[in-house]
């Protein structure tokens, strides 16, 4: 927009513009009806097994397979339900694949799993084992899987639903040294990768392409979560990309004009330029699209069009999850989203609209928290918490920090120390839960995780 200031941060052009506003503190209010036409279709057909089941509409089941395509296995005489039933159609319609001369049935025929799921918890059995064994007075002892990491509060957007927006009066305080000690300290305490995230915007730190660097060097994965605009023809990271695991771009819009009602920036162009160019990357990391559905941007038929877009382009997946903290944006047409992308995942295309149902509970389906150590967070100002969704809330101190103001020490130090023990106490009652837990993404953990703690014939499948 005229007016506005330079991008700024490696790998920016020459001209360059977007708007930097680092003392965001409350959203602007913007002028829609204050009540709109109700569509109160539910969500059941988004609704996944380990989601409680919302209250359908029978005529409603957009991601049903119909009923004429639907193929009857040999050995049976009933037909496979859902995503499955949909992929042995398309394959049995499409036959033998012939430019491999191979059938079209197996599991490249089925859309790639969700990369955000709950089977991820599959891969970490020891951890697994660890959550069910800890109680209010036994901390979860393993360190986190992974490890949410701001190197900076700075943003280059201001996006009218920002969790983090409240935090970017808090000054940056990592160098290189104090940033090399804490991956040192996480790959030694058996911690599998660092997500680079916000805070602010990752690109926009000084630090970020050295801090990547010694991460990998640690044995550390890494993971970059953007905005995308400073990716913008990927110099001069171009050999760096690559060897991030995953990259996720914030995009949030279906088009120019929601993103510049959302993010008060005209740089939706920019953003698809980025991922276009990291899904050229050789060798390219996992590339995802993130999209927070408010009502700013739920019109079924541009989502569908940016999903083809993505697809086409070689992007590996679309995640839709609802908005979390400002719930005046929340859009109530998830099903109607739901209809518009049915038959858009293919085998190497995801259009993951799970966080929809999974991410929608409050108060954490008035469980224990037990998945909360499944990661941790720590900030641009070096402390540490043992939650990112309560880091704000009164009385819900960081569990330590790195470097002063604040009381110094190592993640170590923080992870087995009396704050965290205190906290777990909290965590592990269901009231606390039921009357300070927000949405959030662990919610589907800790829902598995009680069903299998009230398992009673435990030596049977």
């Amino acid at each position: 927009m005229k007016g506005d200031p330079p991008v700024t941060g490696p790998g920016t052009q020459p001209g360059d513009k977007a708007p930097v506003r680092t003392n965001a503190t409350v959203a602007p209010v913007r002028t829609k009806a204050a009540d709109p036409p109700s569509r109160t279709k539910t969500a059941a057909t988004l609704t996944r097994t380990m989601t409680p089941p919302l209250k359908a509409k029978t005529e409603a089941t957009p991601l049903k397979a119909k009923a004429e395509a639907t193929p009857v296995l040999a050995t049976s005489t009933a037909p496979l339900p859902g995503a499955a039933t949909q992929a042995l159609a398309s394959a049995a319609a499409s036959g033998p694949d012939n430019a491999n001369g191979k059938d079209s049935f197996g599991p490249a025929s089925f859309p790639p799993p969700s990369e955000t799921g709950i089977s991820k918890l599959l891969l970490f059995p020891d951890k697994l084992a660890s959550l069910l064994k800890c109680s209010p007075e036994r901390p979860d002892p393993l360190f986190p899987i992974s490890v949410e990491l701001s190197i900076t509060n700075r943003c280059n957007l201001d996006c009218n639903y920002c969790s983090d927006n409240k935090i970017r009066n808090y000054p940056d305080q990592f160098n290189s040294v104090l940033l090399d000690r804490l991956f040192a300290e996480l790959a030694e305490g058996g911690t599998k990768g660092v997500v680079f995230e916000g805070g602010g915007e990752p690109l926009m730190s000084p630090l970020f392409d050295q801090a990547l660097k010694d991460c990998l060097a640690r044995g550390l994965s890494a993971g970059l979560i953007t905005n995308g605009l400073l990716l913008y023809g990927l110099y001069p990271r171009e050999m760096l990309l690559p060897r991030l695991e995953w990259i996720r771009v914030s995009l949030d819009a279906a088009n120019r004009n929601q993103y510049r009602s959302i993010k008060f920036g005209d740089f939706f162009d920019r953003a698809i330029r980025a991922i276009e160019d990291l899904c050229r990357l050789n060798p390219k990391p996992v590339v995802g699209v993130g999209y927070v559905l408010t009502n700013y941007n739920d019109e079924p038929a541009p989502l569908r069009e940016l999903a083809l877009r993505l697809r086409d382009m070689g992007c590996d997946y679309l995640q839709i999850r609802p908005v979390v903290d400002h719930q005046s944006y929340e859009s109530d047409r998830s099903d109607e989203i739901a209809e518009a992308l049915d038959g858009i995942s293919g085998p190497s295309f995801t259009v993951d609209l799970a966080p929809l149902t999974d991410n929608l509970p409050n108060g954490n389906l008035n469980l224990p928290c037990r998945a909360h150590s499944l990661s941790a967070v720590v900030c641009a100002d070096t402390r540490i918490f043992s939650c990112g969704r309560l880091y704000d809330k009164p009385g819900f101190l960081p569990i330590g920090a790195l470097a002063s103001p604040y009381s110094l020490g190592s993640f170590r130090d923080a992870w087995y120390g009396k704050v965290r023990s205190e906290q777990n106490a909290f965590l592990a009652s269901p009231r606390f839960c039921a009357e300070n837990c927000p949405r959030c993404r662990m919610t589907k953990y800790n829902r598995l995780l009680d069903e299998v703690s009230r398992l009673r014939t435990r030596d049977f499948i």
